[in-house]
């Protein structure tokens, strides 16, 4: 990789995109001291940087994942819809599997936290430059800790009986004990077990949390 880095005929040009202007000035001096890179040019949103595409043509985009008037969802779609195929590296302040995942499906080459250092963006500047696709080792084992969790919510959700299943749909949809209880024939004592007994097995102590699993699950719709 570094070989690859350090026999380019031209420096990687890149475009970066934050909404602190500190950040940008202080990443664009750092990486303008490597003779590899030239920064071409930052702005401070989505809208500012399709603007300002026109006047160049970067090799890649450092693109900040929450941003005023669009996010970079949004930005990475218009940037396909304007026909840029330069492709997009995420730094972003928040790390969790949802904001991970949505970025790569989206597009992104890669994702690495604000908190990384230089050298750490640098090798993720010169892997996906290459072709490769970079995640930071943060980024990675936050998406395996989801993955097991939800690997774990999914057996517990199995070892559920139909009735139980049944009850948990209603629960996550908002209905009450005792509506619950008419629309089954049951009583809402009856409920109230049942509801016991799927929060124990889902390893859970409230609705809120059983609502996430059945979210996740596909059990009910948002």
């Amino acid at each position: 990789m570094q070989e690859n880095a350090n026999n380019r005929s031209h420096p990687v040009k890149l475009f970066l995109v934050d909404d602190q202007l500190v950040l940008r000035q202080a990443l664009s001096k750092a990486l303008n001291e490597e003779e590899r890179y030239r920064v071409v040019g930052h702005a401070g949103d989505g809208q500012e940087l399709l603007s300002l595409l026109g006047s160049c043509s970067p090799d890649i985009i450092v693109l900040d994942y929450a941003m005023p008037r669009s996010n970079c969802l949004e930005t990475m779609d218009a940037l396909r819809r304007a026909g840029c195929n330069a492709p997009v590296l995420i730094l972003s302040a928040v790390e969790n599997s949802s904001n991970i995942r949505a970025a790569l499906k989206a597009g992104a080459r890669g994702f690495v936290p604000k908190q990384a250092g230089l050298s750490e963006m640098q090798f993720a500047i010169d892997a996906i430059v290459d072709g490769g696709i970079y995640l930071s080792p943060s980024v990675t084992n936050k998406l395996m800790s989801a993955e097991a969790a939800q690997a774990e919510s999914s057996s517990a959700v199995r070892s559920l009986s139909q009735r139980e299943r049944e009850i948990m749909v209603f629960i996550a949809n908002g209905k009450r004990n005792r509506d619950i209880g008419a629309l089954l024939h049951i009583s809402t004592r009856t409920v109230d077990t049942h509801r016991s007994n799927i929060l124990k097995k889902l390893g859970v102590k409230s609705n809120a949390e059983l609502v996430k699993i059945a979210i996740a699950e596909g059990m009910i719709s948002v």
